[in-house]
């Protein structure tokens, strides 16, 4: 029955051919977040990310996962028999193989807990992958939550639609893409590049009181903070490696028609180097208390 929405989502909204596999999360996540909420654990979570910008605030790139906040002394076993509860109602409602697990014993002491749903979402063929989702739950505060409604963006049944749910605002999202961007794993994820810049084109300001909390909530220093974005935006501005993934991983993610006037033009990546290296300046200037927009000569 999911391969039946998603046609039915296509050709109602033809900009979404070949992008079958991010329309299942996409249609997933309003069925999870139903779950959250009729089972009571909505509620004691704070909704984060790209799939909150996605979901309350309208964005335009396509999300994979969940992610929340559940407050400093959130335990996964709050959460008990939640994977069951996803894995009953998916189930049931699409007639799929579904499973969901609990988070791994051996990550029960990190500050993200994780549950893993699988669905099998073409029986007998293996050669079509089965569709992963992770719902993750972090366990810090959120500084500045907000009730949003979940936006329905493709015109299907969902009890969860409409319904104003905890999220964080603006502010605390770009904060949070801000900390990520200095500090994930490993590589730059071009999908926190594109939510800063998104967010800067919505006119959201840098704020630097949320995000000295979430540096002092990690334990992470300023100064390394400072020195992180400084040379993520120059890896973003001069390295080939890290402009092919970007390229590679966003056409994934928005559909052609924003591609079209972005990814396909050759004046868009450089504005993106550029985009975010100011936003790091600015940063910076309101973290140390230099002052904005002035010059630093003064004649």
């Amino acid at each position: 029955m999911l391969n039946k929405v998603v046609a039915e989502v296509i050709r109602k909204q033809p900009d979404f051919a070949g992008m079958e596999n991010v329309l299942e999360k996409e249609i997933l996540h309003l069925d999870v977040l139903d779950v959250l909420h009729s089972h009571g654990f909505l509620q004691k979570l704070t909704f984060i990310g790209g799939t909150a910008l996605r979901l309350c605030y309208n964005s335009s790139r396509l999300s994979e996962d969940l992610d929340f906040t559940g407050g400093c002394h959130f335990k996964p076993s709050d959460f008990s028999g939640l994977a069951m509860e996803l894995q009953k109602s998916i189930a049931a409602k699409y007639g799929l193989r579904v499973t969901a697990r609990e988070p791994e014993p051996d990550t029960l002491h990190s500050d993200t807990s994780t549950w893993k749903v699988t669905l099998e979402t073409h029986p007998g063929r293996p050669d079509r992958p089965s569709q992963k989702m992770h719902v993750d739950v972090c366990a810090y505060d959120s500084v500045h939550v907000v009730k949003r409604p979940v936006m329905n963006h493709y015109e299907i049944e969902s009890p969860i639609a409409g319904l104003p749910i905890p999220v964080q605002s603006l502010e605390e999202i770009l904060a949070d893409k801000m900390v990520a961007f200095a500090f994930r794993e490993r590589r730059i994820k071009p999908r926190d590049v594109w939510d800063i810049i998104w967010l800067k084109q919505k006119g959201v300001k840098q704020n630097a009181d949320y995000v000295s909390k979430k540096l002092m909530m990690r334990s992470k220093s300023l100064e390394q903070f400072l020195q992180n974005i400084d040379r993520h935006a120059q890896d973003l501005i001069h390295s080939d490696e890290v402009k092919v993934d970007f390229m590679q991983e966003m056409g994934r993610f928005v559909p052609p028609s924003v591609a079209s006037r972005t990814l396909h033009n050759n004046d868009f990546y450089p504005f993106v180097g550029q985009a975010i290296r100011e936003e790091c300046n600015v940063l910076r200037d309101l973290l140390l208390g230099n002052s904005i927009g002035e010059s630093r000569w003064e004649l």
